[in-house]
């Protein structure tokens, strides 16, 4: 929000689960920041994306956060066509752009010319877990912002809030307490992990059960070599939950590939 009138990008890296998108939102949503901007949008890229998918999607945010019509027959428009709609609406106005989860280097040189700058002050913000597309020459002053990993202070405050809220005076009991402060080093700072490992622990409540996740943790990080750290957590919390709550999950829709 500073004075500075060229179109700027602001790049957030980090690994999965250390909260870029979270960090992100929290400015994207405030409404202060709203107010700086004449438009704004949001789009979540990742792995596979079609660039006239993203630039539809682009179009129908900005006239949705707005509250103005979308334009009829996107879906028939080829690529130069939806970039005359973006770069027509955006050459006049202070814009705010936020493209989530980008893997490809090349995405930028893809969708620039849909974000002209005449000097008003907008800016692009991404986040991604590749340093080198964080550092990338977007053509644009680019400030990167690299997210830390919790220090193990902060990483075990927020385990305790969750893990033992329910427990007396919500603090670990002695018999648990080298098992909590193992599976939290296991999280290495990943606030995700942290958070989704932390609700599963809520509801066990004897060594044994702790020393089930842990050993159960130990072994989809030793024998899955196909699962992060934080894929192994997420399956462990899945894996978990009753059988009841695991059918929702059929009803979730995937993204494309």
């Amino acid at each position: 929000m500073n004075e500075e009138q060229h179109q700027t990008a602001v790049s957030v890296v980090g690994m999965g689960g250390s909260g870029k998108t979270t960090l992100v939102a929290r400015a994207f949503t405030n409404e202060v920041v709203k107010r700086h901007f004449e438009c704004y949008a949001w789009i979540t890229i990742s792995q596979s994306y079609v660039i006239e998918d993203l630039l539809r999607r682009l179009i129908k945010e900005f006239h949705k956060a707005r509250k103005e019509e979308v334009p009829a027959d996107m879906n028939a428009m080829s690529y130069n066509e939806l970039l005359e709609i973006l770069v027509n609406y955006l050459e006049t106005k202070k814009y705010l752009v936020v493209l989530d989860d980008v893997w490809d280097v090349h995405l930028w040189e893809k969708i620039r010319f849909s974000f002209p700058d005449k000097q008003l002050g907008s800016r692009v913000m991404l986040t991604t877990r590749r340093e080198d597309i964080a550092s990338y020459s977007f053509g644009v002053e680019n400030h990167v912002h690299k997210i830390q990993p919790l220090e193990k202070s902060d990483a075990w405050v927020l385990f305790s809030m969750k893990a033992f809220s329910s427990y007396p005076n919500k603090s670990c009991s002695p018999e648990l307490l080298p098992l909590a402060r193992a599976l939290v080093e296991k999280c290495e700072g990943l606030p995700l992990a942290i958070v989704a490992l932390s609700g599963l622990m809520s509801s066990k409540k004897s060594l044994i059960e702790w020393s089930n996740v842990y050993n159960s943790l130990n072994w989809h990080l030793t024998n899955n070599s196909l699962l992060e750290l934080m894929k192994s957590i997420l399956l462990l919390s899945f894996n978990d939950l009753p059988y009841r709550l695991k059918q929702w999950f059929l009803y979730f829709p995937f993204p494309r590939r």
